[in-house]
């Protein structure tokens, strides 16, 4: 379940990935009444079974609905601020009732990822990289974005104009330099590797250069900006 709003005195309208629909506008009547079956399955960000019948107008309406098995989010603020960037950007992504491929699939893994993780940027970094991929938008991660030549064992600046990292003879100057360690890792992450990506330790400082290089990548493709990454981005300022 993608997001969720109260309609009227009892009901509830949710936007809901599925597998095979791709993005499905459904309506729960009566679901925030303290009786309703409905209601308790029917968490932010869950993992569910559910049965659609045909509405009036565009929305359908939830007949059934079972809890998968997935690890439940818990409800610290940071955590659930990530889960909106995954929802987010998945929904971004997904036409209504046109499914594409391999969305729902990751949408899932990355917020029972998410829920898991002790550190949540972790997880949500790691969603990042593989929906740029998969939108076929992956950053340059070992060629210079520019000339091609295979990159140097050293820190690079990056440029989402460009497409990714660039060798220093291509470099404007005066640009930041991405350390190497965090190249590394992006490369991990990019191979997809994701058991050896859990055992990694990473600093603060190595997630903080990880992020700035993904989001960045990200919101050059995008036609707007996400809320959710304005968020995030206000979240860590404040702290």
């Amino acid at each position: 379940m993608l997001r969720k709003l109260d309609y009227g005195e009892a009901d509830r309208i949710f936007t809901l990935l599925t597998r095979t629909h791709g993005k499905v506008g459904a309506i729960a009547k009566g679901v925030r009444r303290p009786e309703s079956k409905l209601g308790p399955p029917l968490e932010l960000y869950s993992h569910i079974d559910v049965l659609l019948a045909k509405g009036r107008g565009e929305l359908d309406v939830v007949a059934q609905v079972e809890r998968l098995p997935m690890e439940r989010m818990k409800g610290d603020m940071e955590r659930l601020a990530h889960a909106a960037l995954i929802a987010e950007l998945a929904e971004r992504v997904c036409e209504d009732r046109h499914p594409v491929d391999g969305v729902y699939e990751l949408t899932v893994m990355a917020l029972d990822e998410l829920a898991r993780e002790a550190d949540p940027r972790r997880a949500s970094a790691y969603f990042l990289m593989a929906a740029l991929d998969l939108l076929g938008y992956a950053p340059q991660l070992t060629e210079c974005a520019t000339c091609q030549k295979p990159l140097q064992a050293v820190p690079a600046p990056f440029s989402a104009a460009a497409g990714g990292f660039l060798c220093m003879d291509c470099a404007m100057p005066g640009m930041h330099l991405v350390p190497l360690a965090a190249i590394k890792v992006l490369r991990l992450m990019a191979s997809g590797d994701i058991a050896t990506y859990r055992r990694l330790k990473l600093e603060p400082s190595l997630t903080d250069a990880m992020e700035q290089v993904l989001t960045a990548q990200l919101e050059h493709h995008l036609d707007r900006r996400l809320k959710s990454l304005q968020f995030l981005h206000q979240m860590r300022l404040s702290n």
